[in-house]
């Protein structure tokens, strides 16, 4: 039994009076992440859900006390999903897998929730990774391995993805063996696994090189291109410091960067 379904019916085991107690005090509950403006706006929030439950009422609409859920200040545009970095690198890379339309292809830990998920829509995906999704999905096939020391021959898979991945690995963060040349490792796994006229997806933080240990690394823009020699970049697009997504411009364009993020499209041949 997954832990949010355990906790969802010992709340609705209590007494529906006690139930809607607990749930119109929600939103006073969450003081971390509100900012202090929002707090005080609380007393008018409670008087605008009260008006309007009571106009849903008289217009026929039913709702059961203990069933009520009171989500405030949702109306403002910043509640709203998309863009980011995640958001344009995940749309940026299902069109390029479209537009390759591969029988099969390969994902190397990228986003369970976002690309690779999605990516289920468009063609068989192997996730390859060091931790076990804890679900299922049809289209979706697991294989655990270390992205340093893959089980897979040279030049032996069309379609690779590998997106906010490697500037993780060595750091130890997810499980890893500690390496500070984990990233390097890792893009020359992914060029000596990819075939001839393959396709890699590729991104990772770009601008000004750093290290945070034991999170993540930034790299210069063009070092990808260093370590992957054998490939050739086909674009590169990314997403500048003020979230903005920069359509097939050069590297040189991130140099600075301090929150960018480079997206790759390397083909081999």
């Amino acid at each position: 039994m997954a832990m949010g379904t355990a906790i969802e019916r010992t709340r609705a085991a209590r007494p529906p009076l006690l139930r809607g107690v607990w749930r119109l005090g929600q939103p006073l509950y969450q003081p971390a992440r509100r900012v202090i403006g929002e707090a005080f706006r609380l007393p008018a929030a409670y008087l605008k859900f009260a008006r309007d439950l009571r106009k849903f009422r008289r217009l026929g609409g039913e709702a059961a006390f203990a069933d009520l859920a009171p989500h405030f200040f949702d109306d403002a545009s910043a509640t709203q999903s998309g863009g980011g970095e995640y958001f344009f690198q995940d749309v940026w890379a299902l069109k390029k897998l479209c537009e390759f339309q591969p029988i099969e292809h390969q994902d190397f830990g990228s986003r369970l929730d976002g690309f690779v998920g999605q990516a289920t829509a468009v063609t068989k995906v192997v996730y390859w990774d060091i931790r076990r999704p804890p679900f299922e999905l049809p289209g979706l096939e697991f294989r655990e391995g270390d992205l340093t020391r893959l089980p897979l021959a040279d030049g032996s898979v069309e379609s690779i993805s590998c997106l906010h991945t490697a500037e993780h690995v060595g750091l130890g963060r997810y499980g890893d063996p500690i390496d500070p040349c984990g990233t390097e490792r890792a893009l020359q796994e992914l060029q000596r696994i990819l075939a001839p006229a393959g396709q890699l997806l590729f991104s990772m933080p770009v601008g000004e090189p750093s290290v945070s240990f034991n999170a993540y690394r930034r790299w210069h823009p063009q070092r990808p291109l260093e370590v992957l020699s054998e490939l050739r970049l086909q674009e590169f697009s990314a997403v500048d410091d003020e979230g903005r997504f920069r359509l097939a411009v050069s590297p040189q364009a991130m140099l600075g960067a301090s929150a960018g993020c480079g997206l790759y499209l390397f083909r081999k041949g």
